[in-house]
């Protein structure tokens, strides 16, 4: 199976599940229609993009998905919209104009057999960057993922499931894959560059997310860190790297899609999403509570599950072979790709935590049951996906799919025996249990221990961990810009575009308005000195028809002499 007919299958198998829980959950939206109309839109064009045979289809494809985002968004916030317009606009511009810039050194406009490019002239590896910037940039990399976050603040989780969490990502990794297997031969300085930016996405936006209060906040920072893995598996010039990072994107898609979809669930029944303001939900909404345990597991790297397969072969990419400066690069994104990790798990505690296990809130509904069983099952298909691909990677994936896409064997650096490891992982769990049960020891209790934080009332606030990040000298000036919107791109061009019309307004506009108004009044002086001649009196208008008469034949005389 082809790489781009893999791509578009899975596409509608997750638009399909989010479509199917949407039936129940836009039911009483007004702009069902509306949404309807554009996810199905989206996928066919989506589709268009991944078959493309020819840079001309996929430029018409993936421009038109620049639109549909716009109205996807727009349904819901004009000024997010007009963000994600901006912000992806650029990375569409950037792809475009790599594009070109490829067809005219290639002459060719054919995606098929298309014979890569080495990236050793500057010309060349321009052509990469903007081509590769433009694919980042589509996948949500940090520095353009403002208009996620503040997408997953105003628009359903129905929406923020369908585009940022799965389709977007799908195409911009899927592109970016393309750029590194068939493309471009690219140089190992070219490489570290995008590793940087992989890294750099993982550890900037995970700190982001370790801070959040709201549910479907967190999980779109958490959309945009998991991209940095995708990038570094891709980047790294390794087949199991490249492997790891494309099993990855399918897998973030279905964790993160679970998430958002678990998202809506407590959205739909509970009305808020604001960690403050939940709790309790793990015995009225189990299903959720499992779905969105095993989601976070699977997005945290924590093993059997599907996440951890992935990241696992991440890594292996990333471990050098031989001492070399392109190997002690590998080793610092590396260290830092499994903190992000680290850091990812503490932050789903911090939500686990808050939205099933702590206190109530008296704010949340008073009766809160499960979600109809049309919105649960999309969540168990894809909880259980998150299951069986941790377990029977090698099997279900690696073997029949990855190795045959890449044309290249998969190679482990050491042992790791995913369906060996989850029976010893029951089998702990199942002796632990065992134990807790039957065993005869005395327990005692002792008061709460809340890492140190000041306890408000009676209740541990889940929505107020890592507070005390914040506080950290490091990270405290991070935070401070963050919240400023320092890292928000779109802030930054719409003060170029301003100071670009300021200097247009100044130095054009006014500039032509002092020309039009100095021509005018010279127009009004010449008009004043022909007025006093032309008083009415035919004798005079006679004469001065008799001197134009007599100027023109001059002139025509003297044209006749000179082409003589």
């Amino acid at each position: 199976m082809s790489i781009s007919l893999f791509f578009t299958i899975f596409a509608w198998i997750l638009g399909g599940l989010v479509l199917l829980y949407s039936l129940v959950f836009m039911r009483k939206k007004a702009n069902r229609l509306t949404y309807f109309a554009f996810a199905f839109l989206t996928l066919f064009c989506a589709s268009g993009a991944f078959l493309a045979e020819d840079f001309i289809t996929l430029l018409m494809f993936w421009g038109s998905l620049l639109v549909l985002l716009y109205a996807m968004i727009g349904v819901h916030s004009f000024k997010t919209a007009a963000k994600s317009l901006m912000i992806v606009g650029i990375g569409d511009f950037c792809l475009m104009l790599g594009i070109v810039y490829l067809m005219v050194v290639t002459e060719s406009v054919s995606l098929v057999n298309f014979v890569p490019l080495a990236t050793d002239t500057p010309f060349n590896a321009l052509v990469f960057l903007l081509i590769a910037i433009g694919a980042m940039i589509k996948a949500g990399i940090f520095g353009f993922h403002e208009w996620i976050v503040e997408a997953a603040e105003t628009t359903p989780s129905t929406t923020m499931a369908f585009l940022p969490a799965s389709l977007d990502k799908l195409l911009g990794i899927y592109l970016l894959v393309r750029v590194f297997k068939d493309f471009f031969i690219v140089n190992e300085a070219l490489m570290v560059v995008v590793m940087g930016i992989g890294a750099f996405t993982v550890l900037l936006a995970v700190l982001m997310a370790l801070i959040q209060h709201d549910f479907k906040k967190l999980l779109a920072f958490h959309a945009v860190s998991q991209v940095g893995y995708m990038v570094l598996g891709i980047a790294s010039g390794t087949v199991i790297g490249l492997a790891g990072g494309l099993f990855h994107m399918l897998n973030h898609t279905i964790y993160k899609t679970c998430l958002f979809l678990n998202a809506g669930n407590i959205e739909y029944r509970v009305g808020k999403t604001e960690l403050s303001q939940l709790g309790g939900l793990n015995k009225l909404m189990p299903v959720t509570f499992v779905g969105t345990i095993i989601a976070s597991l699977s997005i945290s790297g924590v093993p059997p599950f599907n996440g951890f397969a992935s990241k696992w072969m991440v890594y292996q990419g990333l471990i050098p072979q031989g001492a070399s400066w392109l190997g002690a690069f590998k080793m610092i994104f590396l260290a830092m790709a499994m903190f992000g990790s680290v850091l990812t798990l503490a932050s789903f505690m911090k939500l686990i935590y808050a939205a099933f296990f702590a206190e109530k809130s008296e704010e949340s509904a008073p009766h809160v049951t499960e979600v109809p069983f049309l919105m649960q099952l999309p969540v168990i298909i894809l909880s259980l996906f998150c299951v069986i691909l941790g377990v029977f990677a090698n099997q279900l994936m690696v073997t029949p799919f990855l190795e045959p896409m890449l044309g290249k064997e998969i190679t482990y650096i050491g042992t790791w025996s995913a369906d060996i490891a989850s029976v010893l992982i029951v089998v702990g769990v199942v002796i632990g249990a065992a134990l807790f049960l039957f065993s005869r020891v005395a327990w005692r209790s002792v008061g709460s221990f809340v890492g140190g934080e000041v306890l408000k009332g009676n209740k541990v606030l889940g929505a107020e961990f890592y507070l005390s990040v914040q506080a950290l000298r490091p990270l405290k000036v991070f935070y401070r810009v963050s919240e400023a919107g320092g890292f928000d791109v779109a802030r930054y061009v719409t003060g170029i575009i301003n100071f670009i019309s300021f200097l247009l307004f100044y130095g054009v506009d006014r500039l032509m308005n002092v020309i039009t108004n100095a021509i005018g009044k010279l127009a009004f002086v010449i008009s004043a000195g022909f007025k006093s001649v032309h008083n009415g009196l035919l004798d005079r208008y006679v004469a001065w028809i008799l001197i134009g008469f007599i100027i023109l034949i001059g002139v025509f005389l003297r044209c006749l002499n000179f082409m003589q």
